[in-house]
């Protein structure tokens, strides 16, 4: 009698961003300290690990999941080498940022570099959002960031040097649908905030600028996965799927997410010293969704 035959498994469906993981070949971060907000996963966990494969000297990862990113925390210091201190706490209130700052002096002496990635990814019509929910997404998205900039200011300003690098997206300037919340008040507001503070901070050895992404594969930001879940009335029955119907194939446009890697690269160059002469400006990491 034959052996009964085995099933075969399920073949695994492989990402077409998986192919573009971009090595780092720089050390720009050497004796450099940072923060990352947002960065218990996703593209804050990969921008934390090519700062600290770019030699930082410290990272202070920050995210409302404060088990999670203190747990990414030790693995990237496992993995890496580099010295990490994983921060919990919701940035949108009141002394929250203050109080990272301070930890992060605390242990590491200085910041050089700020990158704010913490978003509330709200994807809902203007005409859907509840009193709660556009509260929320201004508190998720424009507080946040207004925080820690302010926060971090005063010591960068002490040592007349810094890096503040903002997290965009590019639907702030393609009209994507179901974004008035997330991009028009707060990635719109951020491209603003980068202009401005930039204008503000150019004499005192400061740099801002913006990097807006597109779409991003954040599966592949080398975590486990989570089994962490965003409100489901943050985003509609069937948005997702509308707004990869509305992006289709065009020839214009390099239609695959991204690796996140790929957005991490050019995060890394505007919080390095190499960004000395460049401030208050936005480049768009999407694949041409938007140009120029």
């Amino acid at each position: 009698m034959s052996a009964p035959q085995q099933a075969t498994p399920p073949a695994q469906s492989v990402s077409p961003a998986a192919q573009f993981d971009q090595p780092t070949q720089c050390r720009r971060y050497e004796g450099r300290v940072a923060i990352v907000t947002g960065a218990a996963q996703g593209l804050g966990r990969v921008i934390a690990r090519r700062l600290a494969e770019e030699g930082a000297a410290g990272l202070v990862l920050v995210d409302i999941q404060s088990e999670r990113v203190v747990d990414t925390a030790a693995q990237l210091e496992s993995q890496t080498g580099r010295p990490m201190l994983g921060i919990g706490g919701d940035l949108s209130q009141p002394g929250v940022a203050e109080q990272v700052v301070a930890q992060t002096l605390t242990r590491f002496g200085r910041i050089d570099t700020l990158v704010n990635n913490a978003a509330a990814l709200i994807r809902l019509r203007l005409v859907d959002f509840t009193e709660a929910l556009m509260q929320q997404a201004v508190q998720g998205n424009v507080w946040t960031t207004l925080r820690c900039c302010k926060a971090v200011l005063p010591t960068m300003l002490a040592q007349r040097y810094g890096r503040i690098v903002n997290i965009g997206g590019e639907a702030w300037r393609n009209g994507a649908p179901f974004h008035t919340l997330l991009a028009g008040v707060g990635k719109g507001s951020m491209v603003g905030l980068t202009v401005t503070l930039a204008g503000e901070t150019v004499r005192d050895g400061i740099t801002v600028n913006c990097v807006s992404p597109g779409a991003i594969d954040t599966s592949l930001d080398g975590g486990a996965p989570s089994n962490w879940q965003r409100d489901p009335a943050w985003t509609g029955p069937g948005v997702m799927d509308e707004l990869g119907r509305l992006a289709g194939p065009r020839s214009n446009f390099i239609s695959r997410p991204a690796h996140p890697s790929e957005v991490a690269g050019a995060v890394a160059y505007f919080g390095s010293p190499e960004a000395s002469y460049v401030t208050g400006q936005h480049i768009g990491v999407s694949g041409g969704m938007a140009m120029i």
